[in-house]
C-alpha cells in the first residue's frame, strides 16, 4: 500500500513538474536600436506586461550600429530584430538563417529642400546637388528606379551626389552645400517645424507616382530559424503580442514622450509629430500578396542599378512566414 501511494505521489509530482515547465515563459531576445527609434514595441510590451500575457520573457538587447543584428543572429545572441527586405534576402543568401514574420515599418523617408528653394518636384532635381546617406540603401535604389520610370532620369547619373551621415546632411543643407537631400523622416521633423526645411515628396509618394505599390515590403520583424524551430507554435503568439503592442502605441499617447526622448525629441510639438509619423509608418501591411509587389520593385531596381547593387534577383517566398494573416 505504501509503495502504491508513493508511486502515485511520484507520478503526480512528475505531472505537475512537467505542467509547470510547460508554462514557463519562453525567452525571446529582441535586438533593437533604441536611439534609432526601434524600441517602441518593446516599450509598449513592458508598459502593459504583454510578454507575460503571451507566455514570453522578453529581453531587450540594444544595437548600436547598422547591420549589427546580423552578426548577432549568426552568433545566436538575439532571436528577433527588425531589418529591410534587401538585408533579409542578402543575409539569407550569405547563410544567415532568418525569416520575416511581421511588418515593422513602411516606406516613409523624405526628400527635402530649403523653404525658399525653386525645387518643387522630383523633376526639378535633375542637375542639382543631391545629398544622400548611401547609394546601396533600399530607399536610394527606389529613387533611382522610380525617378527613371516616372520622370525619365536616373538621379544617380543626372545629379551631383553629396554623401554624408544623416545628421551631417542636415548641416550641409543648413549651410547651403546641397540643394536637396534624401533624409530619414524623423530627422526632418524638427527642421520642418522650425521652417528650415520643406518636403518635396516622400518615398511612398514617389513610388505611387511611378506605379509601384508603396506597401511593398520594406522593414519587417525577422526571427532566427533556430528559435522558431525550438518553440513550435510560439511564433503565432509572438506575432499576436506585437500586434497588441502596436495597438497600445496607437491608443495610449502617454507612451510617446519617453519613446521620443530616446532619440532626442523633447519639444511637445515635435513629440506629437513623431508620434503621428510612427502611427503612419509603423506596423505596415504584411501578407503574401505583397511578395509579387516587392518582386516588381526589385525587378525595376535591378534594371537600372544592376543585380550586383541589389544582391539578388528573386524575392524568395521562403523568406516570409505569415503566422497571423492580418490584412
Amino acid at each position: 500500500m505504501f509503495l502504491r501511494n508513493l508511486a502515485v505521489l511520484l507520478a503526480l509530482f512528475v505531472m505537475l513538474a512537467a505542467r509547470a515547465s510547460a508554462q514557463e515563459p519562453i525567452p525571446v531576445r529582441f535586438g533593437v536600436n533604441s536611439s534609432g527609434g526601434q524600441s517602441e514595441v518593446l516599450d509598449a510590451i513592458k508598459a502593459y506586461n504583454l510578454d507575460r500575457k503571451y507566455g514570453f520573457a522578453v529581453q531587450e538587447i540594444d544595437l548600436t550600429a547598422p547591420g549589427q543584428q546580423y552578426v548577432m543572429f549568426r552568433a545566436d545572441a538575439i532571436d528577433v530584430s527588425p531589418g529591410t527586405i534587401v538585408d533579409l534576402l542578402r543575409q539569407r543568401k550569405a547563410g544567415v538563417a532568418l525569416q520575416a514574420f511581421h511588418g515593422f515599418q513602411g516606406y516613409n523617408n523624405y526628400i527635402v529642400v530649403k523653404p525658399q528653394s525653386p525645387i518643387h518636384s522630383f523633376a526639378d532635381l535633375k542637375g542639382k546637388r543631391m545629398g544622400e546617406f548611401g547609394t546601396t540603401f533600399l530607399d536610394w535604389l527606389i529613387l533611382r528606379a522610380a525617378g527613371k520610370k516616372a520622370f525619365g532620369f536616373d538621379i544617380e547619373q543626372d545629379a551631383t551626389l553629396v554623401q554624408g551621415t544623416p545628421p551631417l546632411l542636415n548641416q550641409l543643407m543648413a549651410r547651403g552645400e546641397v540643394d536637396a537631400m534624401l533624409q530619414f523622416s524623423s530627422l526632418t521633423l524638427g527642421p520642418i517645424k522650425a521652417g528650415e526645411q520643406r518636403l518635396v515628396i516622400d518615398v511612398p509618394g514617389l513610388m505611387r507616382t511611378a506605379g509601384f505599390n508603396p506597401n511593398a515590403f520594406n522593414s519587417n520583424w525577422n526571427v532566427a530559424e533556430r528559435w522558431n524551430s525550438a518553440h513550435p507554435g510560439a511564433l503565432r503568439r509572438l506575432s499576436a503580442m506585437i500586434d497588441e503592442a502596436y495597438a497600445k502605441l496607437k491608443s495610449d499617447d502617454a507612451l510617446w514622450p519617453a519613446i521620443a526622448a530616446k532619440i532626442g525629441f523633447t519639444d511637445p510639438a515635435v513629440v506629437v509629430a513623431y508620434r503621428n509619423l510612427a502611427h503612419r509608418e509603423d506596423n505596415p501591411p504584411y501578407n503574401p500578396s505583397l511578395i509579387a509587389a516587392t518582386q516588381t520593385l526589385i525587378d525595376a531596381i535591378g534594371a537600372i542599378a544592376g543585380n550586383t547593387a541589389v544582391g539578388f534577383t528573386t524575392v524568395d517566398p521562403g523568406a516570409f512566414l505569415f503566422p497571423n494573416e492580418r490584412r
